[in-house]
């Protein structure tokens, strides 16, 4: 409502700075008009005074003509005021003209102006709180499609539209707004793709009744290609493994989306139930196998058990109820983790366990490399990913194997990402 209010209020100024130097105008005009008038009159007066007086012209001609130029500067008086007067007559246009001009500016800016972005940015902040109701989410929806018809490049735009329709049950849409987020990403930006992909995958998932078709799943595969880390695509990846009754798959996506998981995550609970559901339905042959691999792993396993603790220096700094990540990385290879645990902590020290039933790949596990590093990292944003104003501390680099299993070291988290 203020904008409108400075946008009337500087057109007020503008219509002001436009017409009153036209009535200034027009009003000096015919007063200068009027002067010259009267100066030449007295001039040619004179002039006949004079030729008077040297008897160039007679009595009789004398007042003829001293008539003529009498009745001449009545005319051009009676002229003048005509011409005023028609300008005059003119002005009611003026207020009619600053009007038009006022709407027509108004209009234009609810078109081609931001008054659009001004609604949406409102009501995103109005969704943060809470009257946030229907009619605002729909109001919402209508403005975020029309800006996305303004500026059909904006990526936030279009994750918007995706997220709101996802939300609001309009799973179709809402695969369209993730593909417009998808269409116009950077190529190089591969982890906004990964995240854009799988909230694609979700909505379709819902499209399709809780049904993942063979194009979705791949499209999962993709994003954990590209960040094995990502709990929706292991979540559904798991979900189509049951589906299809391939339990084993079924139970490793889901040890792998629960290693990611605080303990006192409700979803956790869900996710263990799937998993002992997965369980009784295996056959003699698959549970030779999960068993088979669970030997090979004891066998060959490399296990490090890291205590955390703060530093007197940052405890003020620490929430009280902490998103901490535990993992451990190559110190030369991939960049995704070899094992990676989530915690939520309130009382410090505590204690983790990292081994290879934590690898995101099978190629990825602890034991296949001989140099690592454990970080320990205090997330604000609640992401694994190290971000500007976590927390953290790390062992330095580690020379690991399974004879000297297990590892034990303890980390103190002191350092502030800038």
């Amino acid at each position: 409502m203020m904008l409108w209010l400075w946008v009337a209020a500087l057109m007020v100024l503008a219509v002001g700075f436009i017409f009153i130097p036209l009535f200034v105008k027009f009003k000096s005009e015919s007063i200068k008009r009027e002067e010259n008038n009267i100066s030449i009159y007295k001039n040619q007066l004179a002039e006949l005074e004079t030729d008077k007086e040297a008897n160039r012209i007679n009595e009789e001609d004398y007042q003829s003509q001293s008539l003529e130029i009498q009745r001449n500067l009545l005319n051009d008086t009676q002229q003048e005021n005509s011409v005023t007067e028609n300008r005059a007559n003119g002005r009611w246009m003026m207020p009619i003209l600053a009007i038009v001009m006022v709407l027509g500016s108004f209009w234009i800016y609810q078109e081609v102006g931001a008054e659009n972005e001004v609604a949406i940015s409102d009501l995103l902040k109005r969704s943060y709180q809470g009257d946030f109701n229907k009619e605002d989410g729909e109001q919402l929806l209508s403005r975020l499609q029309i800006q996305s018809q303004k500026t059909p490049k904006d990526v936030e735009n279009w994750y918007l539209l995706g997220r709101l329709n996802f939300d609001m049950g309009n799973y179709d849409q809402a695969v369209l707004g993730f593909s417009g987020v998808l269409t116009n990403l950077p190529q190089d930006a591969k982890q906004d793709q990964a995240v854009a992909m799988a909230q694609m995958a979700q909505a379709q998932f819902f499209a399709n009744d809780r049904n993942l078709d063979k194009a979705t799943q791949s499209m999962l595969h993709q994003v954990l290609e590209i960040n094995p880390q990502e709990t929706t695509s292991l979540g559904l990846l798991g979900v189509a493994a049951f589906d299809s009754k391939d339990f084993v798959n079924a139970i490793r996506y889901w040890q792998r989306l629960l290693a990611l998981m605080p303990a006192n995550n409700p979803n956790a609970v869900a996710i263990q139930g799937g998993i002992e559901k997965a369980r009784s339905q295996l056959s003699a042959s698959d549970a030779k196998i999960l068993n088979d691999e669970i030997s090979q792993q004891s066998l060959s396993a490399t296990s490090i058990v890291v205590t955390v603790d703060l530093d007197e220096s940052i405890k003020s700094k620490v929430p009280k109820d902490a998103d901490l990540f535990v993992l451990a990385k190559a110190k030369s290879g991939p960049p995704m983790p070899l094992a990676v645990k989530r915690l939520n902590v309130k009382k410090w020290p505590v204690s983790v366990t990292l081994d290879d039933s934590m690898a995101m790949m099978e190629s990825l596990k602890l034991s296949n490399f001989k140099e690592v590093i454990i970080t320990a990292r205090i997330s604000k944003s609640g992401v694994g990913n190290a971000k500007s104003g976590d927390i953290e501390g790390d062992s330095g680099v580690l020379v690991i194997s399974p004879e000297k299993s297990p590892l034990k070291l303890n980390i103190n988290i002191s350092r502030i990402l800038p």
